[in-house]
């Protein structure tokens, strides 16, 4: 007879913080063995693999916090923010590295930051660097435009989920004014009330770049200044497209009134 081949479980989870984290409570909830157990963010489409048994997971919230706060008590509070930052990426495989990371730091404690070669950290390293890049980007080139309500209004389109760190940025330095910033990929925004905190919310029945906007007197004339003075200063022989690329890349520039945008 031929050698017995485990079953494999494959759990399947929400993108999010929270989902991975509820992935992470029911495979160890479960007891199956960590080696035959695997974390993946269910998307739609994918090939199912022979011998496999996939289990989905409802995000948990009460749960995914017993595994915050494990993560913050048995491995390191520098650990979860490292995880946090890695999990909200649009790496793929980070839910599983999630998970091995969480196996190997209740083992070894902080001491796991330093296993720079395992291939879950490789993972994470590279996830983490994605949503500090993209936060870095945005913090820097997002625009707010005035309508006429008073109301300040922006869109970005992240790959990463950045929302908790772009809009802490701006609640601090924008904390007097009412604003809101509309996430155009995941469908969500964050609405801040002046001198109050920030509310989040999702949109699945908006197309948020379809969004007619009416804007004040003063920005429209803004907007008009900012493009005839954009294409004032600019020097057409000595125009790099490859270095205003490398510091500006495509992507970011979709809702930047210079670069066309409507």
């Amino acid at each position: 007879m031929g050698e017995y081949m485990a079953e494999k479980n494959i759990y399947l989870c929400e993108d999010s913080t929270e989902g991975i984290f509820s992935a992470v409570y029911r495979a160890y909830e479960d007891k199956h063995g960590h080696a035959d157990n695997e974390i993946r963010i269910d998307v739609p489409g994918y090939n199912r693999e022979l011998f496999c048994s996939y289990i989905s997971v409802e995000t948990d919230f009460e749960r995914a916090a017993k595994v915050a706060r494990t993560i913050r008590r048995d491995i390191s509070e520098t650990a979860y923010e490292f995880v946090l930052k890695a999990s909200l990426s649009w790496k793929p495989g980070k839910a599983d590295a999630i998970y091995r990371f969480i196996i190997e730091g209740l083992k070894f404690g902080r001491k796991v930051m330093n296993h720079l070669t395992a291939p879950y950290m490789q993972t994470l390293l590279e996830a983490e660097r994605q949503t500090v890049n993209e936060v870095h980007f945005f913090v820097e080139f997002l625009r707010f435009e005035e309508l006429e309500n008073g109301v300040l209004f922006a869109r970005i389109n992240p790959k990463s989920i950045v929302f908790p760190y772009v809009a802490e940025h701006f609640a601090d330095r924008f904390s007097g004014e009412d604003w809101i910033i509309a996430d155009t990929v995941h469908e969500t925004m964050m609405i801040h009330k002046k001198n109050g905190g920030c509310a989040y919310a999702t949109f699945d029945d908006v197309n948020l770049d379809e969004l007619t906007l009416k804007y004040s007197a003063e920005e429209k004339t803004m907007q008009e200044l900012w493009s005839v003075f954009v294409d004032t200063i600019a020097i057409k022989e000595r125009a790099n497209r490859d270095l205003q690329r490398n510091m500006l890349p495509l992507r970011y520039r979709k809702y930047m009134k210079e670069f066309g945008a409507t």
